[in-house]
């Protein structure tokens, strides 16, 4: 993953360079969750975090429901 330089559009002034971030990577649901919690677990499963970060959401995020 890289940041690159890149001309700003416009005359806002400043140093005249803006950073082009990457995109985020959009991947389709294939059906809607069933229930809040399927969708808790979809959402922890796809974040790519360590399991013991996942259990310490898991325990904020399941209640909302």
């Amino acid at each position: 993953m890289t940041i690159e330089p890149v001309p700003k559009r416009g005359s806002g002034g400043g140093s005249g360079v803006a950073l082009r971030l990457p995109h985020a990577r959009v991947v389709p649901m294939s059906a809607p969750p069933t229930s809040h919690t399927a969708a808790v677990e979809r959402y922890l499963t796809g974040a790519g975090i360590a399991k013991s970060s996942a259990r310490i959401y898991w325990i904020s995020l399941t209640p909302w429901g």
